[in-house]
């Protein structure tokens, strides 16, 4: 044999030999050396449904670690476009011989339109700002305070000046500032106080609370008293607001608000653009949350005093912190007239919450 073909021979065994080394699967994987390094390898911690308990306990399948008891995570839809279907919280975590982990899991809520699904997948979800993942829905509303949620997943504290306030209250230590200077404090969860600070400033002496009587999954009842103080005159108004929210299916909640003028003024009559001051009505609008977690506001308001019926039409676009939003309203449908007092009138309305 030539020195020729002995070379090609021994260079096929080595062929052979190392491409048996590259299938091999190794049976020890390196953990990354550093969190960050962890964060590039794999940006967002998952698993996937392995089988369903019960009716409210599930178990999944993850390769990573960075699970703990209590924690609240998410379920996405494994069909596509769906999106996330569920909350439920971490109750267990045991590690196989493998290296992998099981996640036991207790549900919280979920899509009244998808189940949860064997083959799903568990997730970390960041809710701190926009998530294409996290699609608007009644039932996947953010209603226990956490940290860094974005107010686009909080459900609605009110409808803006024109339509008034729903029956939520703020998070404890949370503030609704608007742009013409109206400060809203969370005392309590179930309790929220208010004043317009310019207004005080001014002679105009307000404020209001507002407490939440009952929340269930889809009720909840709050009252409050609104008082102002007319300027440069010696009445003051004084009005009990009830209200009344109610989730009448995945993308709508109903929002119905009366206020009733315990005591009043003569010229109150021309101020029924505001809501709660010194005039007694009944209103009851929609409230659609669109994918983007934006939301459009409809609905008919009737006046006692004036004998009138009106309505409102707003879109309200949200951000992290910031609401803005346009609105069609009127005191008056039957009168074709640009006018506040008994007539149509548009609004713009923006404000911070945090």
């Amino acid at each position: 044999m030539t020195l020729k073909w002995l070379v090609l021979i021994i260079l096929s065994f080595s062929s052979i030999a190392f491409a048996s080394i590259e299938d091999e699967v190794p049976v020890v994987v390196r953990e990354p050396a550093s969190l960050e390094e962890a964060k590039a390898i794999r940006p967002e911690a998952s698993g996937r449904v392995d089988h369903l308990i019960d009716n409210k306990t599930l178990k999944a399948i993850s390769h990573f670690s960075d699970w703990y008891i209590g924690e609240v995570i998410a379920v996405q839809s494994q069909t596509p476009g769906v999106g996330i279907v569920g909350f439920v919280e971490v109750t267990g975590i045991e590690i196989k011989s493998d290296g992998t982990y099981i996640i036991t899991c207790d549900l919280l809520r979920q899509s009244r339109l998808n189940f949860i699904q064997v083959g799903d997948q568990i997730m970390h979800l960041d809710l701190s700002s926009e998530n294409p993942k996290y699609k608007g829905t009644t039932d996947l509303l953010i209603k226990e305070q956490g940290k860094n949620i974005s107010s686009k997943y909080k459900p609605l504290f009110t409808q803006g000046v024109a339509a008034g306030e729903t029956a939520e209250t703020l998070w404890e230590g949370e503030y609704l500032v608007t742009w013409y200077g109206q400060v809203n404090y969370g005392l309590k969860k179930w309790l929220t106080i208010n004043t317009v600070v310019p207004a005080d400033l001014l002679g105009a002496a307000n404020g209001s609370v507002k407490f939440q009587l009952y929340e269930s999954y889809s009720n909840v009842f709050a009252a409050g008293l609104n008082f102002t103080k007319i300027p440069n005159q010696t009445n003051s108004t004084l009005n009990l607001n009830i209200h009344w929210d109610s989730y009448s299916s995945e993308s709508v909640v109903s929002h119905t608000f009366l206020s009733i003028a315990l005591f009043s003024f003569e010229e109150a009559e021309d101020a029924t653009a505001i809501k709660s001051l010194g005039t007694s009505s009944l209103q009851s609008g929609s409230e659609f949350i669109l994918d983007n977690w934006d939301r459009i506001l409809v609905g008919p308001s009737y006046n006692f005093e004036k004998k009138a019926v009106g309505g409102f039409l707003t879109y309200l676009k949200i951000w992290d912190k910031f609401h803005l939003s346009f609105s069609a309203n009127s005191t008056d449908i039957t009168s074709l007239k640009l006018s506040p007092v008994d007539g149509y009138y548009f609004l713009f309305d923006a404000y911070w919450r945090f």
